[in-house]
């Protein structure tokens, strides 16, 4: 067997319980950690020791569930220590996404690391939390890639709503932990929500006596409207997080208790586990696929009509009482100095505009002291080249400029018109 293949553990009495986690990290192989995890709660030890040394590929489905498992132990009084991976690029992803912080917080602070493609590992416990997150999700969506606004409604949605599960459903001590990212060249956003409750099955047994086993209780968790308390909510969270999904032409997977489903336009793969490898708690992944013919409101079709969910689009960028988009620049956290941040504002500036072909745009320059050319000339020069003159004129509009801004984006649009004309008369 290859060193490193798979996870084991061992415990001589006087020393710290070891798992050794196995060299890649999906959810195939939390099993194999939760079945190690059985092993060291039958010792009633206090302590331990989990060796990511061999790790060479971790991934947010095989690494999040971990992290809830270990949170909850060590809420229970648990000591817990780590060895984070010998190679150095799978290491540097330990601590830049905040996996080397959850797991051992202690030791390692957490990542103040800027991602432009994802929303690294969070918390969160309560409503308020879960807003803060999700807005940062889709701002990372929005300057990421260009998207239809029914995906940008869906991923919003979605998330939302799994998140918001966990809230009301799980009874996990800990909150949930959430991470997401893009693939512009795959064109893809994938996200992973875990937490360390109750479980499908207890939670959902509260409303259906009669189920028995974990994989009936994800069965029957994403058929529109099941829930276990109408007060809740209408139980169609997780149904239409998978109608979203599959119907981009991505997929859906549930990890809950000994049962595992996951779900796509072609097949459903279900799986049933030990009970040594019980997962307690419940992990959901979504991956949407950028999709033109995708319709929200079909996704969202549960037999009520036809509903098409509010997005950040309309609640973040739309003007009150008038039909105009805006973006005001003193919010984008990408800086004003680079082409790249140009770039990734200027793809957000035409999600927004795609998302609403009839509304202008106002871009507001107000508190923002100063940008460098190269920002100027990414976001503002290509903008112009890109819509051409007549569409930018009708559509963009920018405001409360400084002079120096002022005579920056001029120049940018200037030196573009006179680069278009070189290249014409050549």
């Amino acid at each position: 067997m290859e060193y490193g293949s798979t996870t084991t553990w061992n415990y001589r009495g006087d020393n710290a319980f070891t798992i050794q986690l196995s060299r890649k990290m999906k959810p195939h192989n939390v099993k194999e950690f939760c079945n190690a995890l059985s092993a060291f709660k039958r010792t009633n030890s206090d302590s331990l020791f989990l060796d990511f040394g061999e790790v060479r590929y971790a991934y947010p489905n095989g690494v999040l569930p971990i992290i809830a498992s270990i949170e909850q132990l060590r809420q229970n009084g648990t000591r817990v220590n780590i060895r984070l991976p010998y190679h150095y690029d799978t290491r540097k992803l330990f601590h830049s996404v905040n996996w080397a912080h959850f797991l051992n917080p202690d030791k390692y602070r957490i990542s103040e690391f800027q991602h432009d493609r994802h929303l690294v590992t969070r918390n969160f416990t309560n409503a308020i939390e879960q807003t803060n997150i999700v807005d940062d999700f889709m701002d990372v969506v929005l300057r990421s890639m260009t998207l239809p606004r029914n995906i940008i409604s869906g991923l919003e949605w979605s998330i939302n709503e799994i998140m918001d599960n966990v809230l009301n459903h799980s009874n996990s001590e800990i909150g949930g932990f959430v991470q997401a990212t893009t693939f512009p060249k795959e064109k893809t956003i994938a996200f992973a929500v875990v937490d360390s409750g109750k479980g499908i099955l207890n939670s959902l047994r509260e409303g259906i006596p009669t189920l028995r086993t974990d994989l009936q209780a994800i069965g029957e968790a994403v058929k529109a409207g099941v829930t276990r308390n109408p007060k809740f909510g209408q139980g169609n969270g997780l149904a239409g997080s998978l109608k979203i999904t599959t119907l981009s032409g991505g997929s859906f997977e549930i990890m809950s208790g000994t049962g595992s489903v996951l779900i796509k336009q072609q097949n459903t793969v279900r799986k049933i586990s030990r009970p040594s490898q019980r997962y307690f708690g419940t992990l959901v992944c979504g991956e949407v696929k950028v999709n033109d013919r995708f319709s929200i409101s079909e996704a969202l079709d549960f037999g009520q009509g036809e509903y098409t969910p509010n997005d950040v689009i309309e609640m973040q960028y739309e003007m009150e009482d008038k039909d105009c988009l805006i973006i005001k620049m003193r919010n984008e956290t990408t800086g004003f100095g680079t082409r790249f941040s140009g770039n990734q504002i200027r793809t957000k500036i035409l999600n927004l505009i795609n998302a609403e072909p009839t509304f202008p745009l106002v871009i507001d320059w107000e508190g923002v002291p100063v940008i460098s050319s190269s920002f100027a000339d990414e976001l503002i020069g290509k903008l112009f080249l890109k819509l051409g003159a007549m569409t930018f004129s009708s559509r963009i509009r920018n405001t409360g400029m400084e002079q120096l801004i002022r005579s920056l984006l001029d120049k940018a649009v200037a030196q573009r018109l006179n680069n278009a004309k070189d290249t014409t008369r050549g």
